[in-house]
Formats: structure tokens, sequence, C-alpha cells
């Protein structure tokens, strides 16, 4: 005995919703991809020792940065699997598959909500926190001339994302370098080199300009605060369709895939 019309039609939508599950995949494949490209600057281990810094019970905020693209692409790689598995359940009319797909499916769907729930409770502390974390952080900073790790990793910081200080620095009366090993040693400048718009990791150690470091002209205005936020959230929009859509289709996918499973025990094609 065949599929009833609901089987047919179980079978129909599973398919169907796979394909779109397997192309979300593959966009947030993408996604990874291109914060994985775009990702020069994290990837330098100075960088990441200084942003390692800022930490969350043991989670450092390096490490997780320089993951992240690694993260998004994982996660592509998972959903192109279970999306094939889904597929080939509902060809092949298997109901081992069938299950195996609808719990795993299941399990993602809980974690997903547990995971936005969880953000949206901790995000104003956890940002709080990151932003006053770095400030600490970089009262370590010694200036371009020296040999530290971390203030090495602070001047590519700098250079890398275009930005100054934890904070907007652009003002005499706004200086955050003045908590820094830096500041004592300095002469009349109020921001390092490496703030500079026309500072590059190849000069940045031996080249000086006094209307920047002194006067704030032609110097970086961003805070690095919100760049590496911005970095971070680059691709955010893309990342809040693509797991909106993934969450829809999760539980239409785990209600079409018992659909199809009682469809093919009533037909007795269990495979």
């Amino acid at each position: 005995m065949g599929l009833n019309l609901g089987g047919k039609c179980g079978m129909f939508f599973l398919i169907t919703i796979n394909g779109i599950f397997l192309a979300l995949g593959i966009a947030l494949l993408v996604v990874g991809i291109l914060l994985k490209v775009d990702a020069k600057v994290i990837n330098d281990s100075k960088v990441i020792s200084t942003l390692n810094e800022v930490s969350f019970n043991g989670l450092k905020f390096g490490n997780l940065a320089n993951s992240l693209p690694i993260i998004l692409i994982v996660l592509g790689v998972v959903i192109l699997v279970i999306s094939g598995l889904g597929i080939f359940g509902a060809c092949c009319k298997n109901r081992c598959m069938l299950v195996m797909f609808a719990i795993i499916v299941l399990l993602i769907f809980v974690v997903q909500i547990a995971a936005v729930i969880l953000y949206g409770i901790l995000k104003n502390k956890i940002e709080s926190e990151a932003k006053s974390l770095l400030k600490k952080g970089m009262n370590n900073y010694d200036g371009v001339s020296s040999t530290s790790e971390v203030s090495n990793g602070w001047d590519l910081i700098f250079i890398g994302f275009d930005c100054c200080g934890v904070d907007a620095v652009n003002a005499v009366s706004n200086q955050e370098f003045k908590d820094t090993k830096w500041w004592a040693k300095r002469v009349a400048d109020y921001i390092p080199y490496s703030c500079c718009t026309a500072a590059t990791q190849d000069n940045y150690k031996t080249t000086t300009d006094a209307a920047c470091t002194a006067s704030f002209t032609g110097a970086q205005t961003k805070g690095c605060y919100d760049a590496i936020k911005d970095y971070i959230l680059k691709y955010q929009t893309a990342a809040i369709a693509i797991g909106i859509s993934l969450l829809v289709i999760e539980l239409i996918g785990i209600v079409f895939a018992f659909v199809l499973c009682r469809a093919i025990s009533k037909s007795g094609e269990i495979v």
C-alpha cells in the first residue's frame, strides 16, 4: 500500500522545507567565510592576547572574536548535514532517519530558544562589563615603543580597527590614556601615533605627527569598543534573518517529519 494523501503532502513539504533549510545552511556558511576573510586584524596573536584580557566566566573575548567565523562555518556545515538527513529520510521513506532528523532538530530548536532568552537577559550586563574590562586592560598600554605584547596588541587594534582608546577619544577633556603606563612618560602627546589615521603597521613605531598626537588633527575619532562591536555584529541583520527563518523551518520540519513517519507506518512501507 502506498502513502495516503497526508503522507504524500508530508513528504513533499518535508523535502521542500529541507531544501530551504539547505539554502539557509549555505547562507550561514557564506557569512562565516566572509567574516573569516575579513578577520585579518583579529587573527593577529598580539591582538588576541590583548583582547583576551576581557573574559566572562573563563570565556576569553579575543578567542571568542577569533572563533566566531569558525563557529558560523561549523553551524552551516551541521545544518547542511541535518537537511541532507531530512531529504534522504523523506525520499527513501526511512523512519529511522526521519525520527533522528526530528530529534536532532528539536534539540537544536530548544537550544536556540534558550540562547536567545539568555542573551536577552544578559546583553546589557555583558556589554557593560566588556567595556569596563577593556578599559582596565588598556591601563597596561605602554606606548608605541614598547616591546610588550599587550601594548603592541593595542597599537594593532587602533590601526586595524581605525579606532582610538576604548571610547571615542577626540578631546583633551575626554582622555582615556591618563590611566595608562604610557601617560607618565609622554611629552606633549595626548594620544599615541598608532591612533592617527596615517598610521600603518609598518610606520607606527618610527613616525611622529605632533598635529595628530597633541591636537587630534587627523586622529581616529571612533572608540575601539564600538569598532570591535561593529566588527562582530557586521553581518548581524543577515544572521538574525537566517536565525528566525531557521527556527520557523525547524518547527515545521519537526511536524512534517512525524506526519510522514505516521503515514509510512500506516502504509506498511517501513524502512
